[in-house]
């Protein structure tokens, strides 16, 4: 079995969104041939926490954990004494390109001592953080192991980023010489690939496409629901400055107050650590806190309608979100306000799971009415295609990085037999 130095700086203990790719690599990775070495930082360095998720992690994995620098933990001591404007000020200055420059510094010698001890044959890193590919270029320049660098979200044109004047310069500039020195870069779809390849301008031939999906293991095809008196709208997920539920709100407010649904035959329920900063704690509003992975699955179960938010704007085309590909398998309608012709609603409408609506809340309030009046009367139409949506189980995408590796690893000792 081959080995590949896996460098995930959320792996679990760590909780939320960003955990479950690494996650589900390192779960299905030995079954195609690799043996992952994860290096990973240490549980007090996560915002969240899952230990569930280790359930997942095969029992012989290798873990090496360096300790963080965590802004989290900052924060919250910060409150305290009423600082934590001042801390959150202190995290804009620290991204370049983020604030686990400093971990992916102070792991290097470790990080070193474990490849000339268990001699990988490659080096796979995922950001964010985006200092795990610093980490990686820096091993890859140091050892000469082949190196693929992976992209769960943009770095430079990073929507979510309130990069401060220059800084956005400066991180285009960190990620071009990632760019350039990786053999091998992925990203989750094609809009945020090219906006990589538009920053290298060459060697496009090193990019390519690998999405997130969902673990047929986890998440099955639901039953449908018996006929029951309320209908539930089920939201999981963290808001974030240009993701808000404020339009859906909005709808909502708008068809109770109108009587266009009765408050009582209607539940919308938000489950995520801040959706109590920007939900109404009112009926038919429901607020949940954060809530481990597999305890999802209940409310998944309980739902009517899922429901999908993201950035509607042009400049968010590129973005699925992780939890969409576990919405498609779930077997329930997706209402989903997202950016008119992104890569969100392409893969809802190839798979027929649900109704893809912009950022208006009279069109997302004529939406939710249809899709009420249906389940009320029992006439919703469902024919989802399970041929496109078995095309994203984390097996097969797990079988697609493996095959990255075996060529990497190939084509590393082709040229080195060359230049011997």
């Amino acid at each position: 079995m081959r080995s590949v130095l896996f460098i995930s700086y959320n792996f679990p203990p760590h909780g939320g969104p960003g955990v479950q790719r690494s996650l589900k690599f390192v779960k299905y990775l030995p079954r195609f041939g690799w043996r992952p070495l994860v290096i990973t930082t240490t549980a007090e360095s996560a915002q969240v926490r899952d230990p569930t998720l280790f359930d997942d992690v095969p029992a012989d994995t290798f873990i090496a954990r360096f300790p963080g620098f965590s802004i989290h933990r900052l924060q919250q001591a910060a409150k305290r004494y009423k600082l934590d404007k001042a801390v959150v000020l202190a995290n804009i200055l620290l991204q370049l390109p983020d604030a686990a420059r400093w971990w992916a510094s102070s792991a290097r010698h470790g990080v070193l001592e474990i490849v000339r001890r268990e001699r990988p044959d490659l080096i796979y890193s995922t950001s964010g953080p985006y200092s795990a590919h610093l980490l990686g270029r820096w091993l890859r320049r140091r050892t000469g192991l082949p190196w693929l660098a992976d992209f769960r979200d943009p770095w430079s044109k990073n929507l979510l980023m309130p990069y401060p004047p220059g800084y956005r310069w400066l991180n285009a500039r960190l990620e071009r010489r990632v760019l350039a020195t990786a053999d091998r870069i992925a990203c989750v779809s094609q809009p945020w690939l090219s906006e990589l390849q538009r920053n290298l301008r060459h060697d496009a031939d090193r990019f390519f496409v690998l999405t997130n999906g969902y673990d047929d293991a986890d998440t099955k095809p639901l039953a449908r629901r018996p006929p029951h008196d309320c209908f539930t709208i089920v939201h999981y997920g963290t808001f974030y400055r240009n993701r808000r539920p404020d339009h859906i709100v909005s709808a909502v407010r708008e068809l109770v107050h109108n009587g266009r649904i009765p408050v009582e035959q209607l539940r919308l329920v938000f489950i995520g650590s801040n959706a109590r900063d920007v939900v109404p704690d009112e009926p038919p509003f429901e607020l949940v806190g954060y809530l481990p992975h597999r305890q999802l699955d209940a409310y998944r179960e309980a739902a009517d309608l899922l429901l999908l938010i993201l950035s509607p704007t042009r400049d968010n085309i590129g973005n699925h979100s992780g939890k969409i590909f576990e919405y498609i398998a779930a077997n329930r309608p997706i209402l989903a306000v997202v950016p008119p012709g992104g890569v969100a609603e392409e893969l809802i409408c190839a798979t027929r799971t649900g109704h893809p609506v912009g950022g208006d809340s009279t069109a997302i309030a004529r939406a939710i009415e249809t899709l009420y009046f249906q389940w009320k009367d029992s006439t919703t139409e469902w024919n989802p295609n399970w041929e496109v949506i078995r095309q994203y189980t984390r097996v097969r995408i797990t079988r697609r990085l493996a095959h990255e590796f075996d060529i990497m690893v190939q084509k590393s000792r082709e040229q080195f037999t060359v230049q011997k």
